[in-house]
C-alpha cells in the first residue's frame, strides 16, 4: 500500500522563509523593548531578503511609530489557502512490473497485480495556519490544519493538523528559537500517522543574506503500521546570499538518523539531504526554482531469505513555484513538481508530477 510522503521530502527553507524568521525574532525584541535591536533587524529584512507584501506591511508599521506595542496584534493573524490541481501518482504506485524473490541465482519475479501501478487524480485542497505571539513569556503559538481531497483515488485523501511553541533568544549576536512540536496525519479514513518533535534553529544575518543552522529529534509513530515506529534525527545548514536587487539563491545540507523503534525492514537508516533553490523577481512575480535530492541507506537487510538485499533510496526533487500578489493580502501561487524515487526493492521505486494553483489570503 503506498505512503504519505516521507518526512524527508519536505520543502526546504525559502528565502520568504528567511524573512519571516528573522520578524519573528525583531517583533520579540519589540515586545522586550530592545527597540535598537528590532530596528537594525527591520532594515535588515527590507534591504537584503526582498519580503513578502505581507511581511513589508507589517515592517513598515512597526517602523513608522517606533516598535509601538499596540500594533504588534497584526504579526499574529490567520492564513488560509484554497488549491487545485492534478497528481500523476496520488497512490505512490510503484514503477516495477514484478519483484524478485529469493537470493543468488535462486530468484524468482513475482508478478505484481494492478493495485500496485499508480494512480492520477485531480484534487482539491484547503489549508490555514494560524500565528499568535502570546503576552507572557516570550512566546509564540502556530497551529495548521489542511486536507487534500483526491477525487478518483478518495481512499487516499490526506488530512494533517500540528500545533507548536516557539521562544526566540539572542545568542552571540544570532538568534535561537528552541520549539516543540505536535502533528497528526489521516490517510483516508484512518488515523495514520502522529509525530513529537523538538527543535533548535540558529539564525544568523550578513550584510550579503542569512544562515540557519537546524537540530531536531521527532518521535514518529505509524498507528495503522506499529512496525514502522521511529526516532528521527536531523541536524543541518542552509545558507541565503542576495546576487542582486531583485535575486537570491541558497543551498542547504542535511545529515539524518533513523532509528527504527520495532521489526521495520531493513531496521536503521542513515542519510543526507542536499537542496538548492533562488528568489527572483519578474514581471510582478516571484519566482522559485528549488532541486533537492536525498539519500539513506538501511543498516539491514530487507527480508533475509526472501529479499536479501539491504534498502538504497534515492530521491530527486524539482519544483518550479510562481507567485505574485493580487492585493496587500491576497497572492495567487502557481507550482509544478516532479519527484522522482528509485530504490533496491522495487516497492519503493516511483515517479510522480503534480501541477498546483493555490489562492492564498492573510487575515
Amino acid at each position: 500500500m503506498a505512503q504519505p510522503k516521507d518526512a524527508h521530502e519536505d520543502e526546504g527553507l525559502t528565502a520568504q522563509g528567511i524573512a519571516g524568521e528573522i520578524l519573528d525574532t525583531a517583533v520579540e525584541h519589540c515586545r522586550r523593548g530592545e527597540r535598537e535591536q528590532a530596528m537594525s533587524m527591520f532594515k535588515a529584512i527590507r534591504e537584503q531578503l526582498d519580503p513578502p507584501p505581507g511581511i513589508t506591511r507589517v515592517v513598515n508599521s512597526l517602523e513608522a511609530t517606533g516598535c509601538n506595542a499596540t500594533l504588534l496584534v497584526e504579526v499574529s493573524g490567520v492564513r488560509v489557502q484554497v488549491a487545485g490541481g492534478w497528481d500523476s501518482n496520488v497512490s505512490q504506485g510503484i514503477t516495477a512490473r514484478t519483484l524478485a524473490i529469493g537470493s543468488g541465482g535462486n530468484t524468482v519475479d513475482l508478478p505484481l497485480d494492478d493495485s500496485y501501478r499508480p494512480r492520477s487524480s485531480p484534487f482539491l485542497q484547503a489549508g490555514v495556519d494560524y500565528s499568535l505571539p502570546l503576552p507572557v513569556g516570550g512566546l509564540v503559538f502556530r497551529a495548521g490544519a489542511a486536507h487534500r481531497h483526491n477525487e478518483r483515488a478518495r481512499e487516499f485523501d490526506l488530512s494533517s493538523g500540528s500545533a507548536a511553541l516557539s521562544r526566540e533568544f539572542r545568542l552571540s549576536g544570532s538568534t535561537v528559537r528552541a520549539q516543540i512540536e505536535r502533528s497528526e496525519v489521516w490517510l483516508g479514513a484512518q488515523h495514520f500517522q502522529r509525530t513529537h518533535g523538538v527543535g533548535m534553529q540558529w539564525l544568523g544575518t550578513q550584510a550579503e543574506g542569512a544562515w540557519l543552522a537546524h537540530a531536531a529529534l521527532n518521535r514518529v509513530d505509524y498507528l495503522t503500521q506499529p512496525e514502522q515506529n521511529a526516532r528521527q534525527f536531523e541536524t543541518g545548514l542552509l545558507i541565503e546570499r542576495r546576487l542582486d536587487p531583485a535575486a537570491s539563491a541558497y543551498a542547504g545540507v542535511a545529515l539524518q538518523w533513523d532509528r527504527a523503534q520495532g521489526q521495520r525492514a531493513g531496521g536503521d537508516r542513515r542519510g543526507y539531504m542536499a537542496r538548492a533553490g533562488a528568489l527572483m523577481l519578474a514581471f510582478g512575480w516571484q519566482l522559485r526554482p528549488q532541486l533537492s535530492y536525498s539519500s539513506w541507506n538501511s543498516a539491514e537487510l530487507f527480508s533475509p531469505g526472501t529479499i536479501d538485499r539491504a534498502r538504497r533510496n534515492r530521491l530527486a526533487q524539482l519544483a518550479l513555484q510562481a507567485e505574485k500578489p493580487l492585493t496587500q493580502q491576497t497572492s495567487l501561487v502557481l507550482e509544478v513538481n516532479g519527484r522522482w524515487a528509485r530504490d533496491t526493492i522495487a516497492l519503493y521505486t516511483y515517479r510522480a508530477h503534480t501541477l498546483m494553483a493555490t489562492l492564498a489570503r492573510r487575515f
